[in-house]
């Protein structure tokens, strides 16, 4: 039997965490080495080996991410924080290179668009393609624009936000001001009425860009997050998503965030990477997580999924760890002295403390 080694990034979130659940249903076999930068990360519970990193952002984190691709070989990383994905964008050929490791992130150009969403919605203009009017709410003469097109309430969101943070809804010129004096660089939106009308697309790309599989799910929304979701099919939504992502040239995963106005897909955001829905897809018989470890790591072709109709409700659950505390954890993570990451093996925080 074949074990594949891959390091799964950001698995204190729920995406990372959601990978780990898709690779664990897999047809194939993986060792599955997590980081993250949080000790207390209830994803280091699941995976075969894990370590402990300065943040993404740091001084710190390439090397101790050089030294960890080191020690363990995977074969390929599974970047699962929306904050990883400039860096390694950035990185991806210099790491490949030296590391034999195949990184599934999208070119810098199109983790770039996805992550501003102003330059999503110039994008989808310039590409002739359905979006939700959107303009930078510094822009006063933009902002008038908007206003006198399609008049309040309208959303205002970061430009580079996720996950729902600081999104408001303004139904008038003052609070514009207040949304703008409390939150930086943000943009507004026309805001779409109908409440039970928002979608999620995913998608997987060869490494010519083309689509080879798409899964649609109607979503409900609990504080940004999806909790509630049901298959969506339709041809005609699903070819307009698809040529979205192929005009876009996603490589890999792509994750298209819509809602319906009659019949036509107007998008509001795209992200180029792994969702938080990842860890739900496969449920419905789409494991995008091994499609592209089949796809872009060995180089096996791929054919969209038959997927499986039904609902998918999520709830929370809880890891135990007997025998500790808060403070035992961080200390039975010891860190090495030529390198600051903290490392630690399954199970290994309750064998020490119990013994």
């Amino acid at each position: 039997m074949t074990v594949h080694t891959v390091l799964v990034t950001g698995v204190g979130g729920n995406i990372g965490q959601g990978i780990i659940k898709a690779l664990r249903s897999g047809h194939r076999t993986y060792r599955i080495v997590g980081i993250d930068m949080e000790p207390l990360s209830a994803g280091f519970s699941f995976v075969d080996r894990s370590y402990r990193t300065a943040p993404t952002g740091s001084k710190m984190f390439e090397k101790e991410l050089k030294q960890i691709l080191a020690a363990e070989s995977p074969e390929a990383v599974y970047v699962c924080s929306p904050s990883e994905l400039s860096f390694f964008s950035t990185h991806k050929v210099e790491l490949e290179r030296d590391f034999g490791v195949t990184v599934f992130v999208n070119p810098k150009r199109v983790v770039e668009i996805g992550s501003d969403k102003f330059l999503t919605a110039v994008f989808l203009h310039n590409a002739n393609l359905p979006q939700v009017e959107t303009v930078i709410a510094e822009d006063d003469e933009a902002v008038n624009w908007l206003v006198e097109m399609v008049g309040f309430p309208l959303i205002a969101k970061p430009r580079k936000g996720f996950s729902s943070h600081n999104v408001f809804q303004v139904r008038s010129q003052a609070e514009i001001e207040a949304a703008r004096a409390l939150v930086p660089d943000l943009v507004l939106q026309r805001y779409i009425a109908a409440s039970d009308c928002e979608f999620t697309a995913g998608t997987v790309s060869d490494k010519a860009g083309k689509v080879k599989g798409c899964i649609i799910l109607h979503r409900h929304l609990l504080q940004g997050t999806t909790y509630r979701t049901e298959l969506f099919e339709d041809e005609e939504v699903t070819r307009e998503v698809i040529k979205i992502v192929e005009a876009l040239g996603a490589v890999g995963v792509c994750n298209v965030q819509f809602k319906l106005e009659g019949r036509k897909v107007l998008v509001f955001e795209i992200n180029p990477r792994f969702s938080g829905t990842s860890g739900v897809r496969y449920l419905y018989g789409f494991n995008d997580a091994e499609m592209v470890f089949e796809l872009l790591h060995l180089g096996t072709d791929v054919q969209q999924p038959v997927l499986q109709r039904g609902v998918v409700l999520r709830y929370w659950n809880e890891v135990f760890i007997p025998g500790v505390d808060f403070e035992n954890i961080r200390i039975h993570q010891e860190v090495r002295s030529d390198w600051q990451t903290v490392v630690m093996e399954p199970r290994s925080v309750v064998e020490k403390a119990v013994s």
